[in-house]
């Protein structure tokens, strides 16, 4: 039952970064391949569930999923607002 629910946070983690819209940010290379990575390290998560591949979950995997899922959520799928600190941010916001 673990495994499939990290299988499917992971799945969603995966579509919701898929699925992030630009609008008006700028293009940085270096969030472009860490988003890349994420997808395809969260993706294939859930295909080894789905085609019933040896691995295995845990609780502290599911609830590490659940909190990067919850501030992609909360960040509409930007990587940079959680990679940055709270001083770039203010000095990013001021300019």
């Amino acid at each position: 039952m673990i495994t499939i629910l990290n299988a499917i946070f992971c799945l969603m983690i995966a579509v919701r970064l898929f699925t992030f819209d630009r609008n008006n940010c700028r293009h940085k290379v270096k969030y472009s391949w860490l988003a890349w990575l994420m997808i395809v390290s969260s993706a294939a998560v859930s295909l080894f569930s789905f085609f019933n591949l040896p691995h295995r979950a845990n609780l502290a995997q599911v609830l590490m999923n659940t909190s990067l899922l919850i501030c992609l959520l909360k960040s509409k799928g930007n990587i940079s607002t959680l990679c940055r600190s709270e001083k770039s941010a203010n000095n990013t916001n001021s300019q």
